[in-house]
């Protein structure tokens, strides 16, 4: 069977006007970031598949060879690049970047998930003050402010709360997977196996885990009364409480809520964590947080760092539905020359706002397209004459 038209399940091709906005909206982010200070890098596409090492993304990875037999991957997340060039490109901490681009991570076809996703984000490298999170939450606020994106809502969680529960129950790398497996499906009933099979002062604060969402301070404080005196989460519970008064002091207009059963989609992190949701989107289009030793794995000593990624197709898809997406600007002059004329055709076209040269053979065929594609006008350049026609007129002036 011939594959040459159809498309790699998981892609799919943007046309004309969805093309359009998901350009101008990449731009749009950008711009924003650009303005906050931020300065852009671009990382390849392929990397070597060392710089992927993590769990997490073990089955989402494509993988293929160089000609020297090396495994390459088309990178599934940004972020570890990013910490690549931070351990090796010989540049100094602080420093403050931006990025943009394709991710490509394989999911199953019944899911009905993207493969190719466009990200765009910001990574603070360098930056141990929490002044460092709380600039990512605002410029994701001022980010989906600025593209219209309705009722936008942020959860905190923190990365601390996973590690420690694994660290205390002395978990392995397959129990550790189980876990977040089950913590990330709030999967209560299975969680309470768990629970059975790995028991501890902790059971009851990890089965209440998936149901430890919402408010604040009523979340942190029933959290809390279950933990048993003595374990290490006192201090994780206290920073998210002071990040949450950070954001509701310096941001109190958003929404926000707490959630100490989220668990991130990396390992790598170590901190607060932050995901975004909105109306109509069904899924988290938004994901950050504290990551303090990503560039550890590349043979340099811990830099702090926070960062988050947005899920720009997403974006797209909501603008699409919601008939803001940026619109797809076509020019209203058709400019017709034989080609003996073309020069002039081109000089005039150059100097008229909102024109287009016509590649027609014939007059003719350049008035039927241009009533075709509802131009406003087509001219005709005949040496020093110009012939104008009125598009639906058809009447020489």
């Amino acid at each position: 069977m011939k594959w040459n038209r159809s498309l790699p399940s998981g892609t799919r091709d943007k046309l004309f006007r969805e093309a359009n906005g998901a350009y101008q909206l990449e731009q749009q982010v950008n711009t924003i970031v650009r303005n906050r200070g931020y300065q852009r890098v671009d990382t390849p596409l392929i990397e070597f598949e060392d710089v992927f090492q993590v769990d997490e993304i073990e089955g989402v990875l494509y993988r293929f060879f160089d000609k020297q037999g090396r495994l390459l991957v088309l990178r599934p997340d940004m972020t570890m690049p990013i910490g690549r060039v931070a351990a090796t490109a010989g540049i100094q901490p602080p420093l403050k970047l931006s990025y943009s681009g394709r991710v490509f991570r394989f999911n199953n076809e019944m899911t009905g998930e993207q493969n190719e996703l466009t990200q765009a984000g910001i990574e603070l490298i360098g930056f141990s003050s929490a002044k460092a999170e709380l600039e990512c939450i605002s410029c994701a606020v001022e980010i989906l402010k600025e593209l219209n994106i309705p009722n936008f809502h942020f959860e905190l969680g923190h990365a601390g709360i996973f590690n420690e529960v694994a660290s205390y129950l002395q978990l392995n790398a397959e129990e550790k997977r189980s876990l977040r497996e089950l913590l990330s499906n709030k999967n209560l009933s299975a969680l309470d196996e768990f629970v059975k099979q790995h028991p501890s002062e902790l059971n009851e604060f990890i089965s209440a885990l998936p149901k430890l969402f919402g408010e604040v301070t009523p979340v942190l404080n029933e959290a809390m009364d279950l933990l048993p005196e003595g374990v290490a989460f006192a201090s994780v519970l206290e920073e998210i409480s002071g990040m949450a008064r950070l954001i509701e002091e310096t941001l109190p207009d958003i929404s926000l809520t707490v959630d100490l059963g989220s668990v991130a989609l990396m390992d790598y992190y170590t901190g607060i964590l932050f995901n975004g949701y909105a109306d109509l989107i069904p899924e988290v289009f938004l994901r950050g947080g504290r990551y303090d030793h990503l560039v550890e794995q590349f043979g340099h000593t811990r830099i702090p760092a926070v960062g988050f990624g947005i899920n720009l197709d997403t974006l797209v898809s909501l603008q699409y539905r919601l008939d803001i997406l940026a619109e797809l600007k076509n020019p209203k002059i058709l400019v017709h020359a034989s080609l003996n004329e073309l020069a002039a055709a081109q000089d005039f076209v150059r100097q008229t706002e909102n024109s287009e040269l016509s590649l027609f053979d014939t007059w003719e065929e350049a008035l039927a397209y241009g009533e075709k594609w509802f131009y406003d006008e087509i001219i005709l350049i005949q040496g020093e004459e110009q012939i104008r026609v009125k598009v639906g007129a058809q009447d020489e002036k």
